[in-house]
């Protein structure tokens, strides 16, 4: 059933890759016919694509605190009880469960003792996990105070404004260059974009039906 999903998926993986070159190739040929001949519109275009996007306010949810420990600590015991319940039961889920099914996606790529060391450190990982899901709900419940404590050594807050912080910068030292140098931009962008594009096209045709 693999084999079969592999030989179907891939050609037409191919086809849309190769379809996607295609149009981006005559699109950047009309681009480029446009600024070798200086067109008002192909320079009102470009200067439209440079429109400035600002991943500051895109990201602003994510650099923002959301606190939902005060909410749901009004009700610790229906919190421990859900989280002890699901913990619980997928712990016994787990005993006899057997994940290698699950990685028959990877069959061909791996061999049988990868998939299967892979299957056992993702059983132990889950195992592990719902175990330490199993003690904070018990904390929750009997042992408030002493996750109090705990969280004050792991709940700490990080910013990814310092990392993303490049993203805000415009770098239109390119951009200024085309524009300074619109017909030899125009000329070598329409000549590469069309041999692009009969390369594309004349991979589609030898295909395999």
């Amino acid at each position: 059933m693999n084999n079969l999903l592999s030989q179907v998926s891939y050609p037409v993986f191919l086809y849309m890759t190769l379809l996607f070159f295609l149009i981006a190739s005559v699109f950047s040929f009309l681009v480029g016919v446009g600024l070798s001949f200086r067109s008002r519109r192909a320079l009102r275009l470009f200067d439209a694509l440079n429109g400035w996007v600002s991943m500051r306010k895109m990201l602003k949810p994510l650099s923002m605190k959301h606190e939902v420990e005060p909410t749901l600590m009004k009700q610790p015991v229906w919190l421990g009880t859900t989280i002890i319940a699901g913990a619980a039961t997928a712990l016994y889920l787990l005993q006899d469960v057997s994940l290698q099914p699950a990685l028959l996606l990877f069959d061909g790529s791996l061999t049988p003792f990868e998939m299967e060391s892979v299957a056992d450190n993702l059983k132990t990982f889950l195992l592990v996990g719902n175990a330490l899901c199993l003690l904070v709900g018990i904390s929750i419940m009997f042992f408030p105070r002493t996750l109090t404590v705990v969280e004050r050594y792991t709940d700490h807050w990080y910013t990814a404004r310092r990392s993303t912080r490049v993203l805000d910068e415009m770098h239109m030292e390119v951009d200024r260059w085309v524009l300074n140098h619109p017909t030899s931009v125009g000329i070598t962008m329409s000549l590469m974009s069309l041999s692009l594009g009969m390369m594309m096209y004349s991979l589609m045709q030898n295909l395999p039906a």
